[in-house]
């Protein structure tokens, strides 16, 4: 395989990676894929890229991850006005933090199913 082709085909993958959310009057809620065969046909969310709409808070909830040190970023990348993005964990200490500005972010990741999710890095609201 050439360097192009490698590169294209990493960055490609990268990009299947990322799911951009936005929300709106019907989408509140967003459950993340973590690569599970039954219900997300081996797809992951690496990134998860979200934009608000004014007044329009968001949930996003990781399900319990497939193989140990898993990792999930989600950004709030366009506050549309007074919204929030809380992300709760299925399981782990990660759940219930909430970002209320554009600019804050998470880092979690799967260690396993005792322990759940961890957060690597935050920018959150206190």
């Amino acid at each position: 395989m050439s360097a192009f082709n490698w590169f294209n085909t990493r960055k490609r993958a990268f990009e299947q990676r990322t799911h951009a959310i936005t929300t709106s009057a019907t989408v509140t809620t967003y459950t993340a894929r973590v690569g599970s065969s039954n219900t997300n046909n081996f797809i992951v969310d690496r990134v998860i890229n979200v934009t608000t709409a004014a007044g329009c808070d968001i949930t996003v909830t990781l399900p319990d991850g497939i193989y140990e040190g898993q990792r999930i970023l989600v950004n709030f990348v366009t506050d549309g006005g007074t919204s929030t993005v809380t992300v709760t964990a299925t399981t782990g200490s990660a759940g219930d933090s909430t970002m209320a500005d554009a600019g804050m972010y998470m880092s979690l990741e799967w260690v396993n199913s005792t322990v759940g999710w961890i957060v690597l890095a935050e920018s959150v609201t206190t």
